[in-house]
């Protein structure tokens, strides 16, 4: 039952052959190295002792209960990270092993149907109560969707294959029983809060609403503070593993585009550049400045409302994706970062994995006289003389393609996308809204019917996506599956991956999903997000962390100055 490091989606390699544009138009063909990630990394014995690091993000965040619908945001993951536990660390390829800070030893059962944990006795919460059984089992029932009341739960995948919770001989085991294996258990109880958050439908809803009453991390103590938007994280002096080299952490919201600005002035010292091209432009020669090359654990792509009336067809959704050229998207945005562009996505395996291939052939090219067959099926013609189409109601096909009004790479999105689908007959809506209400008021609740954004995982596993593109609960609740369009087999194909224990067989079931997302177009991707942070060249162990998912918030610091 014992195990060492697996590697379960192990990389093809640890570098990626992809194809880049050049400028004369035509593909060639090239190698190019993006590695497995990219932390500018260095040892901590030559890093020293202190500092704070200004860390920008695009967002801040109100909920910061991950379990929580409106808490699954990735912002929120950096924070929670810094002060809240979680059973298992990952590598850049893709292995695991327990966290021992909260977790020294756990394994599976030969039959797979049994996961037992040891938990280190040191760890504790920051109000002095330790971290026991109590807490896992109290996890376990509320996010399995077990628990009476109205818990606004964002998945329930992986928690609700538990059959049983067995506890030890001590407060620092137990068991988990399930009826048939769960090959993604190390993926359960990320991250993991107090049991009493937990078991309160009230604190549940409102204990991490902007505050982290009870936190058990390298740093705690955190304070937001409203009116400058910034978000900070002091070193636990109580914690019980290697000491954080950093004195505190601050994460300072501000928008997307704002960002490369602040690095350029000194302000903050590491943010996410991803797709801005300006910024990319303003800081790539910049003395001092220490750019990533990676792969991305995310993909950018638009989401579709299939709760929409006007989107409730398939053909509708088909047409949509066809009449959308995602290689001039891609081009548009990649180009501006100097990233190669392949044409090749996929959903729930990244270009290092095995098995990774596109599966969007007949629904992911660009086919204008498709598209126009299916919007006529569908009942939505184009009367002679105008340019939207209509059905048989007299409604218009106009989408509403929601932006943040903080992201210039969104709005051109929405602004390309909308000219290619007046082509065939679509009218499309580009509503700017403010970057702090694009999902809370807009996304998640489903007040919208377009919009473009990126998915990033959060373990190097896909079952755990099944809760953004399965079928809805029992109440009809469809929590973070945004498009709210799924079908019963796209269940069942999650529900036999998960079960799966080869590796060559969990790769093909996850390309029979991705195809199956295709055909419903649950969603259109564009592309694997790229692994290119910008940081001060001094500040080392940060940047693009790949399928690890995360970073060892404790080794984060600054270079010794000679």
């Amino acid at each position: 039952m014992r195990i060492g490091k697996a590697r379960y989606l192990a990389p093809v390699a640890a570098v990626v052959l992809i194809a880049s544009a050049c400028a004369g138009g035509e593909q060639e063909s090239r190698e190019r190295e993006l590695a497995a990630e990219d932390l500018n990394p260095a040892p901590r014995e030559d890093l020293q002792e202190g500092g704070t690091m200004v860390w920008a993000l695009n967002e801040y965040a109100e909920q910061h209960n991950m379990a929580h619908t409106n808490g699954n945001l990735a912002n929120v993951r950096r924070t929670a990270a810094a002060v809240m536990p979680r059973p298992t660390r990952y590598d850049a390829e893709g292995g695991f092993e327990p966290l021992t800070d909260y977790v020294l030893d756990y394994g599976v059962s030969d039959d797979g149907l049994e996961v037992f944990y040891e938990l280190n006795p040191d760890a504790v919460w920051s109000d002095g109560e330790p971290i026991t059984w109590e807490d896992y089992e109290a996890n376990w029932l509320t996010r399995s969707g077990q628990r009476d009341g109205d818990f606004q739960i964002g998945s329930t995948v992986g928690y609700d294959r538990v059959a049983e919770f067995v506890e030890g001989d001590d407060d620092y085991s137990f068991t988990l029983e399930f009826e048939e294996p769960f090959s993604e258990w190390p993926t359960l109880f990320n991250p993991l809060y107090p049991a009493e958050y937990m078991e309160d439908e009230e604190l549940f809803e409102e204990g991490y609403q902007k505050a982290y009453p009870v936190t058990a991390g390298p740093f705690g103590d955190v304070e937001f503070d409203d009116v400058s938007e910034r978000i900070t994280v002091s070193k636990n002096e109580d914690w019980w593993g290697t000491p954080a080299l950093l004195d505190e952490i601050i994460f300072d919201a501000m928008g997307s585009d704002a960002q490369a600005g602040a690095f350029n002035n000194g302000e903050v010292n590491g943010f996410y550049i991803g797709t801005d091209g300006a910024g990319y432009e303003l800081i790539k020669d910049r003395d001092g400045a220490y750019l990533t090359e990676a792969v991305n654990h995310g993909h950018r792509f638009i989401s579709l409302n299939g709760a929409s009336p006007r989107l409730e067809d398939v053909r509708v959704r088909q047409a949509v994706s066809l009449a959308i050229d995602t290689d001039v998207l891609s081009e548009v945005t990649l180009d501006a970062v100097e990233w190669p562009v392949t044409g090749e996505v996929n959903r729930l395996l990244r270009s290092s994995q095995n098995g990774y291939r596109d599966n969007s052939e007949g629904y992911g090219e660009f086919d204008t006289a498709a598209a126009e067959e299916l919007l006529d099926e569908a009942g939505w013609t184009l009367e002679e003389g105008e340019n939207v189409r209509t059905n048989a109601d007299g409604d218009t096909l106009t989408l509403d393609w929601v932006v943040s009004d903080d992201l210039a790479v969104a709005q051109d999105e929405g602004d390309i996308a909308g000219q290619m689908l007046a082509e065939v007959g679509i009218e499309v809506d580009v509503q700017h809204v403010p970057g702090n209400a694009l999902f809370p008021e807009y996304i998640i609740p489903g007040n919208y019917e377009m919009a473009s954004y990126v998915l990033t995982g959060v373990d190097p596993y896909a079952g755990g996506s099944k809760g953004n593109y399965g079928m809805p609960d029992a109440d009809g609740e469809w929590g973070n599956n945004l498009a709210r369009t799924s079908t019963e087999e796209i269940d069942d194909k999650f529900d036999e991956l998960m079960s799966e224990t080869d590796p060559d067989r969990y790769a093909e079931l996850a390309n029979e999903i991705d195809r199956l997302l295709w055909e419903e177009v649950v969603t259109i991707p564009m592309f694997e997000r790229p692994g290119l942070y910008a940081m001060d060249d001094n500040l080392h162990n940060w940047g693009e962390f790949g399928l690890a998912s995360d970073y060892v918030y404790e080794d984060i610091g600054w270079a010794k100055e000679d």
